[in-house]
């Protein structure tokens, strides 16, 4: 699982990478994606915040034998997350007229 801890290390990797890049427009692409990963990792610390900890559930043997679910409702997705931070589309490019 991904965490806060591991967002903020990415993001240092990205600025530091942003910091020797000698081009600018390259630069400020990595700038972006450094931000996306902090923005990610302050999402995530504030989801694991606001969700109560409480204890794991006792899994009786009938529930072993079901998968468990990887993906809870309220996780954060980090694919949207750094989409949007990143202005990435997500449709389809436009087909040309041949």
């Amino acid at each position: 699982m991904l965490t806060g801890e591991d967002c903020r290390r990415k993001a240092a990797q990205w600025l530091g990478n942003a910091q020797s890049a000698s081009d600018p427009t390259t630069s400020a692409s990595m700038r972006r994606a450094s931000d996306a990963w902090t923005a990610l990792a302050q999402q995530i610390e504030h989801a694991a915040y606001r969700r109560p900890q409480s204890p794991a559930p006792v899994r009786r043997p009938a529930d072993l034998a079901k998968p468990r679910n990887l993906y809870p409702i309220d996780s954060v997705h980090v694919g949207d997350v750094l989409r949007e931070r990143l202005h990435l589309s997500v449709e389809p490019p436009e087909e040309t007229p041949a």
